[in-house]
């Protein structure tokens, strides 16, 4: 008897959790958002939203972190992951996102709206370099898909950690943070020559272990007509100042770099150089500056 009382009472606490859950899932995925109410806990803050002229649009490059079609639902290819992310820039006259091709607009600010410069534009353009891979094919369909002027836009937020938001015609929601927001500063732009081999050294935070084949030699490189010329001294970074494209070490190349102030605060920190970009040296054409040109060799002094 105890037995067969004892499984009706388990059934019930089951379809009474289920309920429970059922309004939970309901509840967050009500159109309003996803669950959180800033008026039951205080510690939630809205940032105001604010007007952006084309001053605030052009000085940052911006990153897609996350797209929603007009229902809410995901647009998984053109979110953020660890493989790459839609990449948004404005110039004064044109606006060019970069999945696998560049998708372009001359644009014009109308109140709180982004328009095509030409009433009569069809919207965006894109290249037509091609690609072989599928990933960015699929990339291209969707941006052709869903970039549809004109845009209500604002911004949330200041500096390198605002947010600016795009809502197209077709209800299709872009929010998008600064490149620079995961350092949480605006980066200096930095080329730098790196000279093949590792060298033994003692810079940095770890200065204070004993020195090891750990750093690469390299220098600041300055550009005029296109081309590369030193802009510093040989000096040497270690491997774990750059985050980002890896190098090879084994290759004189060239690295367009995001250099950002320490992270930690911590007076020997060399900053992080973050690698966009990495070209052999070879395929550079080469200037003389001075008798010398950017492809000689390194001098340093002994490493104690």
């Amino acid at each position: 008897m105890g037995t067969g009382m004892k499984f009706p009472r388990v059934a019930a606490i089951v379809v009474a959790l289920a309920f429970c859950a059922g309004l939970a899932l309901a509840y967050a995925a009500r159109p309003g958002g996803y669950g959180a109410d800033a008026s039951s806990d205080p510690t939630l803050t809205s940032l105001p939203r604010r007007k952006a002229g084309i001053a605030d649009l052009t000085e940052y490059p911006w990153q897609v972190q996350l797209a929603t079609r007009a229902d809410g639902n995901a647009l998984p290819l053109l979110q953020a992951d660890a493989i790459s992310q839609i990449e948004l820039r404005f110039s004064d006259r044109s606006m060019m996102f970069r999945g696998g091709n560049t998708h372009s607009m001359e644009y014009r600010i109308d109140g709180a709206r982004i328009v095509p410069a030409h009433g009569d534009s069809d919207g965006f353009a894109m290249t037509l370099a091609g690609t072989a891979h599928e990933r960015p094919r699929a990339i291209d369909d969707l941006l052709s898909a869903h970039l549809r002027p004109p845009f209500d836009y604002w911004l949330e937020g200041s500096g390198a950690t605002q947010r600016l938001y795009l809502t197209g015609a077709d209800g299709t929601r872009f929010i998008l943070q600064t490149q620079d927001a995961a350092y949480g500063a605006k980066a200096e732009q930095v080329s730098l020559e790196a000279e093949p081999g590792l060298r033994a050294c003692a810079v940095g935070c770890a200065a204070l272990a004993a020195p090891t084949p750990s750093c690469l030699s390299v220098r600041k490189l300055r550009w005029v007509k296109y081309m590369p010329q030193p802009a510093s001294d040989w000096f040497l970074l270690p491997k774990h100042a750059f985050d980002g494209r890896r190098s090879d070490p084994q290759r004189r190349q060239l690295l367009d770099t995001r250099h950002y102030p320490s992270l930690t605060g911590q007076a020997c920190s060399l900053g992080v150089y973050v690698v966009d970009m990495v070209t052999d040296f070879d395929q550079i054409p080469k200037v003389e500056v001075h008798g010398n040109t950017v492809s000689a060799t390194a001098q340093h002094d002994a490493q104690p």
